[in-house]
């Protein structure tokens, strides 16, 4: 593959990068992409890939994985990167939450970015938080950060910035169900607000 080939904002020098980025067959131009069908990302498709998350692409699926998989191996041994860990997870899953499905995860997002609970306390109100989320929400028609966005900063910003960031910015797309999921959180606190 010659340097014309590759496109000019990945060289393959970064983990997530080297990891999805795909090399063009002989005489093809551009390595085919896919848009993820619940954060939008559009990614280069990696042959044989499947998806480990409902309601995203294969693609987007992979890099999340590759984007968290410092956290996932150090998440044991450490309090704080457990739920670094847990931020990042729920924030992905806000943007790839099922239509009628519970908006669990993002009602999460509320109690870690909006109230300031800790997000290892989500096992002890998980059970309270899937009965009170509401289902049938819309999820946002556009995201202002997504994995893809995380996992192409990481050579400039740290992960724990990233993720913190991205966390927040998932927070506020969902503006226009705030209310209902801030009702949720509450519900499952034991609080009004």
């Amino acid at each position: 593959m010659s340097p014309a080939d590759t496109p000019a904002d990945i060289d393959g020098s970064h983990p997530a990068a080297r990891e999805s980025l795909v090399v063009p067959a002989a005489g093809s131009r551009a390595p085919a992409t896919e848009r993820c069908p619940g954060c939008g990302a559009v990614l280069v498709v990696v042959p044989g890939l499947t998806s480990s998350a409902a309601g995203a692409s294969p693609s987007c699926s992979g890099l999340f994985d590759v984007t968290v998989r410092g956290l996932r191996d150090e998440a044991a041994a450490d309090v704080q990167t457990a739920g670094l860990l847990q931020l990042a997870t729920d924030a992905y899953a806000a943007q790839h939450l099922q239509p009628g499905h519970p908006a669990t995860p993002a009602a999460r997002l509320c109690l870690w970015v909006a109230r300031g609970l800790d997000p290892l306390r989500g096992a002890e109100i998980a059970g309270r938080l899937d009965e009170a989320a509401p289902r049938g929400l819309s999820a946002p028609q556009r995201w202002t950060t997504t994995v893809a966005d995380v996992a192409a900063d990481l050579d400039v910003v740290d992960l724990p910035s990233l993720v913190r960031s991205w966390a927040g910015a998932v927070w506020a797309d969902w503006s226009p169900a705030q209310d209902e999921l801030r009702a949720a959180a509450d519900a499952a606190l034991g609080t009004r607000p």
